[in-house]
């Protein structure tokens, strides 16, 4: 497994509040597709998927929904890919949590296939928003 690319700086995913923070796992060259998981640096603990606010897509970025000030800025993540057959390991670069401004809508579920967001509120109205890359 060739190691996660070293960087000088630190990515800042930038959000508005309310909001979900995309998180792209870096690119590593390594066969077998490794295994991923994050990491929440700050806390010292690995990220746990069940949880609703966190997620993993089948390409390995992690989705934090509904993105709140006080809870989310200043937050740092980081990926750990492992080769299932070598037990080597990759730390990526640390990235930053960025949130601003006011609540914008609560996302209540995900889905991984085309990363789309569906049941949005956003005061008395439900809204459907998809995104893609």
């Amino acid at each position: 497994m060739v190691p996660f690319a070293s960087s000088s700086h630190r990515p800042v995913v930038s959000v508005s509040e309310g909001q979900a923070a995309i998180i792209d796992l870096p690119p590593i060259d390594c066969y077998p597709a490794p295994r991923v998981y994050w990491l929440n640096v700050l806390a010292g603990v690995r990220i746990e998927y069940s949880r609703l606010h966190y997620h993993l897509t089948l390409d390995n970025r992690l989705i934090i929904l509904s993105t709140q000030m006080n809870r989310d800025n200043g937050t740092m993540f980081r990926a750990n890919a492992q080769n299932i057959y070598t037990s080597d390991n990759s730390l990526s670069p640390t990235f930053l949590i960025s949130v601003n401004g006011e609540n914008q809508f609560l996302a209540t579920n995900i889905t991984t296939a085309n990363i789309e967001i569906i049941d949005c509120f956003l005061g008395d109205f439900s809204v459907n928003q998809s995104i893609n890359n």
